[in-house]
């Protein structure tokens, strides 16, 4: 049967025929792909569920939670949607059942619990056992101890289109020595540690493409109205790097999902956008909003992680990108960053320790989304500089109990005078400030610390979290 539907059928998943036999397409009902067994719901919210069939007839879905069926009507462009009330989490499974002329599918070992996407390029992409000759630190060890029923990923098949995309690959898995090798690792230590803490199901659905421009992920209507200077070419097929070219990792890998109830994002991009951080606060404020609207309007939070410290070409142009990202955290609404300033490698671009990746966004979550609000979850943040007696005194905000180096002495800093030359520079803790000082710049009016493309950062707050590179000038001509 499967091939006589028409093409638009073959396009989008169809549940029912594949579980319930072949039909005729006249009694074709279409469920959104993410729809599987195994998969875990947002709890305590109205969740979307959604698809396709026949003009007029009704869908109804009853849940194994409650009594009453839901139902609506198929709308005259073939499109159906409703919303399930979820409960509370619970480890309990439960069972989704859509309903349409008679005929019925089941979704089975269903949990309830806490939902984030994760998205970004190859750093989120990067599997548990790692790349080749790029082992993820501890990996082994934590996939052979990740049995657990209640953390589970759903993976979306790569794919690249210039038209918005109904269907996705994909299924639902729970952590297991036989499946955990292929998770996003930063996604599995997020989830792990939010999982641990809270208690509660976790499900990860993991959406990345390696070498990745934030382009990509922006939908066409928003990248049109906020970018109009930039071309999205008509044809991708004689592109050598498609992952680079605006929506088209929306159209194929975000938008078939979009709407599926979340608690929020998590986000490790920004490598493929060096050459271009000018544009990359506009870029993800873009993304974070046309976002929220395609998952129904109801604004969630995208946290961040900073690209960790690596040998590009252009020994600034990652500086400059941490720098927006900052910015990004800083002055954009529901945002958070993870600072990865000591977990940098100077030849590979794909920090082996993504554990202190996952589990610090985790630590964001934790304090802003899950009401533990005491736990540490940002270092200090440079404010500003003030000079005096050939001394730099620097300010942060988010102080907490202070600074430390653990011991080690601080390094990378400089100072420069009005020549715009930058000379290193010494650094100490002085009643919970950061002095500069440099015997080569007896006039300083610029500051900047670890603002390299690879260096290892030496400054911490005392919660143990790495201050992030940062600068009190402007010079963008400065390298």
């Amino acid at each position: 049967m499967m091939k006589t539907m028409n093409t638009r059928l073959i396009s989008t998943l169809s549940a029912f025929a594949l579980c319930a036999g072949a039909m005729h397409a006249n009694a074709q009902v279409q469920i959104a792909p993410i729809f599987k067994d195994n998969m875990v719901l947002q709890q305590q919210t109205d969740a979307p569920i959604w698809g396709r069939a026949l003009p007029g007839h009704t869908i109804s879905v009853t849940v194994s939670w409650q009594e009453n069926a839901i139902e609506t009507k198929v709308s005259k462009d073939s499109t159906w949607r409703l919303v399930i009330p979820t409960p509370v989490a619970s480890y309990d499974p439960q069972q989704i059942t859509v309903s349409a002329d008679g005929r019925s599918r089941t979704f089975s070992n269903v949990l309830i619990g806490e939902v984030w996407l994760c998205s970004g390029q190859s750093n989120m992409e990067m599997p548990m056992k790692g790349y080749s000759s790029q082992p993820i630190l501890g990996g082994q060890d934590a996939i052979v101890h990740s049995k657990n029923d209640f953390l589970r990923c759903f993976t979306v098949g790569k794919a690249m289109t210039l038209q918005e995309q109904e269907s996705c690959t994909g299924r639902w898995e729970s952590a297991s020595p036989n499946t955990t090798a292929e998770f996003t690792a930063t996604g599995y230590y997020f989830a792990r540690l939010l999982q641990e803490v809270l208690d509660v199901p976790v499900g990860i659905i993991h959406s990345s493409a390696g070498g990745s421009a934030i382009e990509a992920w922006i939908p066409r209507e928003a990248f049109t109205r906020e970018f109009p200077k930039i071309a999205i070419p008509n044809d991708i097929s004689r592109e050598k790097k498609k992952v680079l070219v605006p929506t088209v990792l929306y159209n194929a890998m975000i938008h078939p999902i979009a709407g599926y109830a979340i608690r929020g994002a998590i986000w490790y991009q920004g490598e493929a956008n060096v050459g271009r951080y000018q544009e990359y606060p506009r870029m993800f404020a873009a993304m974070h909003d046309t976002w929220t609207k395609r998952w129904g309007g109801k604004r969630f939070p995208i946290y961040l992680c900073q690209i960790a410290p690596f040998r590009f070409s252009d020994q600034a142009g990652n500086a400059f990108l941490r720098e927006a990202q900052m910015k990004i955290a800083q002055t954009q609404p529901d945002t958070g960053i993870a600072i990865l300033m000591d977990t940098g490698e100077q030849n590979c671009i794909h920090p082996a320790n993504k554990q202190v990746a996952g589990e610090r966004l985790a630590y964001i979550a934790l304090a802003r989304n899950y009401g533990f609000p005491n736990l540490p979850y940002r270092a200090p943040e440079f404010r500003r500089a003030e000079y005096a007696d050939g001394k730099a005194t620097l300010i942060f905000d988010h102080t907490g109990s202070g600074f430390t180096s653990f011991g080690q002495p601080l390094t990378g800093f400089e100072l420069a005078g009005a020549d715009r030359v930058f000379h290193p520079a010494t650094a100490a803790i002085v009643n919970g400030k950061i002095v500069v000082e440099s015997s080569q710049v007896p006039d300083p009016v610029a500051v900047r610390y670890a603002f390299k493309g690879y260096i290892r950062g030496s400054l911490y707050g005392s919660n143990g979290l790495p201050v992030s590179s940062f600068r009190s000038d402007n010079w963008d001509d400065v390298r």
